[in-house]
């Protein structure tokens, strides 16, 4: 899984593309790197492009290794919004489905378009 991180500093938010195949260990290393970018903040809002993005081979240990790096920085990621651009909102929920759900404070919303995702995140 590649992916680049873009900060616009005028919204305050964060655009994240990502690309290839996605494993836990490369969803974990993209999600550290938006933590120790120089301008993240708690709170801020993420925007997730993951329109070119296969997830058809994520495993359990995977959705539960992403969870646990989830909460074990709560306090880091804060309660700002989570937009998630996917191709199939059915079957990125079937992923995250599996196993005990991840309680945050984050409030996420799915898209299957990023225009509306943008707008949603904006508000």
């Amino acid at each position: 899984m590649r992916y680049k991180i873009k900060y616009l500093n005028t919204d305050s938010l964060f655009i994240i593309k990502t690309d290839g195949s996605m494993t836990g260990k490369d969803f974990i290393a993209m999600a550290k790197g938006i933590l120790k970018h120089p301008d993240y903040k708690p709170d801020n809002n993420v925007l997730f492009d993951h329109l070119e993005l296969n997830y058809d081979n994520v495993t359990i240990q995977d959705i539960e290794k992403i969870r646990s790096f989830h909460m074990d920085n709560e306090d880091i990621i804060g309660n700002g919004k989570s937009a998630i651009v996917v191709k199939s909102q059915s079957e990125w929920d079937n992923i995250w489905n599996q196993g005990e759900k991840i309680k945050t404070k984050n409030i996420v919303k799915l898209f299957d378009n990023f225009d509306n995702a943008m707008n949603w995140i904006k508000e």
